[in-house]
């Protein structure tokens, strides 16, 4: 076998690892993406008398709270 065989060899063996690990790499970042900006798990279902930040129920108001 000679040097350039054998260089070829080494290169395509190179080749071979580094798309292996492109390949989950890319896996990896599609995971995370998932993680990060897929559906949330935290979604809960709303406690009876507890009032919703975003939501569009709305505080009564009371007289005391009207301004004079």
């Amino acid at each position: 076998m000679s040097s350039q065989d054998k260089v070829v060899e080494n290169l395509t063996k190179t080749i071979e690892m580094m798309a292996n690990e492109l390949t989950l790499l890319r896996e990896q970042v599609a995971y995370l993406t998932q993680k990060l900006y897929g559906k949330s798990s935290e979604k809960r279902p709303q406690m009876e008398g507890q009032l919703s930040l975003f939501g569009q129920e709305e505080l009564p108001e009371e007289d005391s709270d009207l301004p004079s």
